[in-house]
């Protein structure tokens, strides 16, 4: 004897419906839940996000023109969500919609890291942290970014190419004093050396005096997307790390490998800022400095505009 499929899945599905009909539906509407919610993790950190809301408050204006009856106003919104939304969210979704491709042809789509790529995260930490702490020893600037969720295709274009495999002899090379490219960031996209000597935008918000062109770029960078970036400076030898709109200064080789390690492999929503509440090493609003207890306060400026990026 078979039981009775309830009224509630005749009235959603329609008369006739069968238990089968409702268990294509759930799984349906759970596919299409999983597929969101990959997409949002995909676009999180970048500015494709903020975007797809604007997209979403037209969408909402729509249907509250057409339920107050304001004609001109739904006719404007009807007219652009019509005709313009298709080619529109190509163009402002290029990048995203490249980047989501790629990581579906290499499988790690519909969950987090291969392990090919947790190896060469493994070696992208290895080298940033051996390449920072000896520039610091030896006092030379140095300004890495290192790409988590945020496409940064325009920085690189920035630059100058490169696609290197990363290690500390050349970030070493890159940044000597007498390069061509120690001028601007190093970036570091999917686990190669993508461009050196690239622009970064400096932030607007306020900082601590003794900051130079170099941490105020890496601060700006770190507010605008979801990136990683690692500063040496090269007058205090003090390796920083700015992530989510804040610097965070004074750490050693192995609170760097710890930081870079955690942060890169985060993939879940508010990663980041957990990762750094975990640590201690909460993230202030305002792209504001934080320096731990004991670091130096001394007032000079840390680096020359000659290293401007």
């Amino acid at each position: 004897m078979s039981l009775a499929v309830p009224g509630f899945v005749h009235y959603l599905l329609g008369p006739g419906s069968t238990w089968w009909d409702a268990g294509l539906a759930v799984i349906d509407v759970a596919v299409v839940g999983y597929l969101a919610y990959r997409v949002l993790l995909l676009i999180r950190g970048t500015r494709a996000i903020n975007i797809l809301v604007g997209l979403f408050l037209l969408g909402l204006g729509y249907v509250a023109s057409q339920w107050a009856n304001l004609v001109t106003l739904n006719w404007l919104l009807g007219h652009f969500l019509t005709y313009s939304f298709i080619f529109g969210v190509i163009v402002l979704f290029q990048a995203d919609i490249r980047r989501g491709l790629a990581h579906l042809g290499r499988g790690s789509f519909f969950g987090g890291l291969a392990p090919d790529d947790r190896r060469a995260q493994a070696g992208l930490v290895d080298s940033v942290a051996r390449a920072a702490v000896e520039l610091a020893r030896l006092r030379r600037g140095g300004l890495i970014v290192l790409e988590c969720l945020a496409d940064l295709g325009e920085v690189i274009e920035t630059g100058v190419k490169l696609d290197a495999v990363p290690s500390p002899e050349l970030l070493l090379a890159i940044f000597h004093p007498s390069g061509a490219l120690h001028d601007g960031a190093v970036v570091l996209q999917r686990g190669r050396v993508a461009a050196a000597s690239c622009l970064l935008p400096l932030t607007v918000a306020p900082a601590e005096r003794d900051l130079g062109t170099r941490h105020r770029a890496a601060i700006g960078l770190a507010e605008e997307v979801d990136a990683v970036v690692v500063v040496v400076s090269e007058e205090r030898g003090e390796i920083s790390l700015a992530v989510n709109g804040s610097l965070h200064r004074g750490l050693d080789e192995g609170k760097l490998r710890d930081l870079l390690t955690r942060l890169l492999a985060s993939p879940q929503p508010g990663g980041v800022a957990a990762v750094m509440a975990r640590l201690g090493m909460a993230s202030r609003p305002g792209g504001a400095a934080r320096r731990p207890a004991g670091a130096s306060t001394d007032k000079k400026r840390a680096e020359d505009d000659r290293a401007a990026v």
